[in-house]
């Protein structure tokens, strides 16, 4: 089985954090330039096709940056700030499978500089992504925010789930559905209003595990998801006798 990183991953560094460590990228100038891979392994989620995305879109990120101009008398002293990306997921990633992020510098202008990245395994392209980053006070005196104020309890809150995500210990996790490590973690959720109030009445009638209950949950919630306009609708759910059970 191939490994999950072209080179040995070296010690965490400390000066860094957790998350800085477990995106960090490796230049391989020896195969090409503006040509890097995942320094650890990638991270696949429990019950996913492929390695995280989220992971993917960072390391994208990370790899464009590299390729910016620094800042110079060249260009006045510029600092360039990531302004759009726009991703498009192709084919799920093996997470035993090293990634190379090709990075294609398409334009470095006076105000925005745009980048492709592409990421690929095995030679085929998994994710691509464009990216354009702005420069740094570029707008003009006047600018135009779209901003919303945070709300005043909003830190607290997240410091208070912040703090329980950290207070789970081995023992517990797992009964908290919990999985990973690190600052990747993964918590299983209850399903709720999945439905409504004709399905649990058929429910009540004709027993959770009737098969054409399910069928018809299914059929009814793809019906909902299909029109634009709310309608009264009438689905005929048989019974486990002879009469039939109209919803509607």
């Amino acid at each position: 089985m191939p490994g999950s990183t072209l080179i040995r991953a070296p010690a965490p560094d400390p000066n860094k954090s957790i998350i800085e460590n477990v995106l960090e990228l490796t230049p391989l100038g020896s195969i090409g330039p503006d040509i890097f891979t995942n320094t650890r392994e990638l991270w696949h989620p429990p019950g996913a096709r492929g390695v995280y995305g989220g992971a993917v879109i960072a390391q994208c990120l990370s790899a464009a940056q590299q390729t910016i101009p620094p800042p110079s008398a060249s260009n006045d002293h510029a600092v360039f700030l990531i302004h759009s990306m726009h991703c498009y997921f192709v084919l799920a990633g093996d997470s035993t499978i090293p990634i190379l992020y090709h990075v294609e510098r398409v334009r470095d202008g006076k105000s925005f500089v745009t980048r492709t990245v592409q990421a690929r395994q095995q030679g085929r392209c998994i994710f691509t992504t464009t990216l354009s980053f702005v420069k740094e006070g570029s707008a003009g005196e006047k600018t135009i925010d779209h901003a919303w104020d945070l709300p005043a309890d909003a830190l607290a809150k997240l410091n208070e789930g912040t703090g329980e995500e950290k207070s789970y210990g081995d023992t517990d996790a797992e009964a908290l559905g919990v999985q990973g490590s690190g600052p990747l973690l993964t918590r299983r959720l209850g399903i709720v209003n999945t439905i409504s109030s004709g399905l649990s009445f058929a429910s009540t009638t004709c027993g959770d595990s009737h098969p054409n209950v399910r069928d018809a949950t299914a059929r009814i919630h793809l019906e909902i998801l299909n029109v634009q306009t709310w309608k009264r609708r009438e689905t005929v759910l048989p019974s486990s006798g002879n009469q039939e059970i109209r919803l509607g």
